[in-house]
């Protein structure tokens, strides 16, 4: 902050927002001068002279200035920013995310407007997905909003944004209350959908680096179940801007007035490099994706062949990820005249190749070894 927004800053702080900060940072109330003000002490003899002194009426006319002088105070000894003081006390009771991207073209702390335009909607995406998670996990959610999720996501707010290189801050109010698709009575909404944003982002990391290894889609699936989506994947590519050129840096921030047991990473890094394995896991989660050298094994349900060509389209049903789904492929005639043989008797047969999923189709490109599985195997032990 500079001065001017420091200034602006105190001008938002609340007697009740100073004296839990001081209690929480371990001041002592040492009593009251008649309604106007409380005299804190620190409990360490080495700093007993240290003194604070609290307004309690916000209409005072030195108000401002006296919390002012307070948080010079706090600040001395804290050997900490005015401005980090002034901000950790007005969001005593909020969690914060803050959504930083890094590049050359941002470290100036200006942004060119459209991308500026879109980093703010991306974090509130960013929001919004881990806000839907908190309540059930899904691949991509579409659709309507749970009454709970919308009455937490309205209490949200932007905050002032940093340099370094361009920082978004998220202010998330620390919100309680009971609901039946959200059970966690020991925590507010808010600190839970803090930690399932932590959680999803971690989980994230560590699918893509799975997937850089293995070149496996499961790799996304099996991180649904930790909060990631097709929306929390767009929002991370999103804040990365129009080109997707800026390495992308999620921190939070948790509000200490809400104690938690339960420990996270609070801060989360996405390079550039990262973006592409993103965007697949995205069209993954959405059903469009390619599964290389896939073995399909199923029943033949339909077959198409016109007399003047010299191949023949068969659907075979499949399972694929845990869904059924009619594959096609284009087979030579003498492929083609086995899967006719395997249809009536509802014989299995099995086929490689690249298989290409949509969520109204799967298609077997370059498919190869076909087989009808019931002739015994070459090197059978029955005789």
């Amino acid at each position: 902050m500079n001065s001017f927004e420091t200034n602006r800053a105190v001008e938002d702080i609340v007697p009740n927002q100073l004296a839990k900060y001081l209690i929480a940072t371990g001041w002592i109330d040492d009593g009251a001068i008649s309604n106007k003000a409380k005299i804190w002490h620190r409990p360490e003899e080495a700093y007993f002279d240290l003194e604070v002194i609290q307004p309690l009426n916000s209409e005072l006319r030195d108000y401002y200035l006296r919390v002012s002088e307070a948080i010079q105070v706090i600040s001395e000894f804290e050997e900490r920013t005015f401005g980090r003081i002034t901000e950790e006390i007005i969001n005593y009771d909020s969690d914060i995310i803050k959504v930083r991207v890094v590049s050359p073209d941002v470290e100036g702390g200006a942004i060119p407007i459209d991308d500026g335009v879109l980093l703010f909607e991306r974090a509130k995406d960013l929001l919004v997905s881990s806000t839907l998670s908190a309540f059930k996990k899904k691949k991509f959610f579409s659709g309507s909003w749970p009454a709970a999720a919308r009455d937490f996501l309205d209490t949200l707010r932007f905050g002032q944004t940093e340099r370094g290189s361009y920082v978004v801050n998220v202010i998330a109010p620390l919100i309680k209350f009971s609901h039946e698709s959200f059970l966690e009575a020991d925590r507010s909404i808010t600190r839970s959908v803090s930690n399932n944003l932590s959680t999803s982002l971690q989980a994230t990391i560590s699918a893509i680096n799975k997937y850089e290894k293995t070149k496996d889609l499961m790799a996304f699936e099996e991180v649904v179940s930790s909060g990631v989506s097709a929306n929390l994947c767009d929002a991370l590519i999103g804040i990365s801007g129009s080109r997707k050129n800026r390495d992308v840096e999620i921190s939070i921030e948790l509000a200490p007035s809400e104690k938690d047991s339960h420990e996270i990473i609070t801060l989360h890094r996405f390079s550039t490099v990262h973006i592409p394995v993103l965007e697949t896991a995205s069209e993954y989660y959405k059903g469009n994706y390619v599964i290389r050298n896939y073995e399909v094994y199923g029943l033949v349900v339909r077959m198409d062949h016109e007399p003047s060509e010299d191949y023949g389209t068969v659907r075979v049903s499949s399972m694929v990820n845990g869904s059924e789904k009619n594959i096609s492929m284009e087979l030579g005639l003498d492929d083609y005249w086995e899967a006719v043989r395997a249809h009536k008797p509802n014989i299995p047969v099995t086929c490689q190749g690249d298989l290409h999923v949509t969520p109204r189709s799967a298609y077997l490109v370059n498919p190869r070894g076909f087989k009808v599985l019931d002739k015994p195997d070459l090197f059978d032990d029955e005789y």
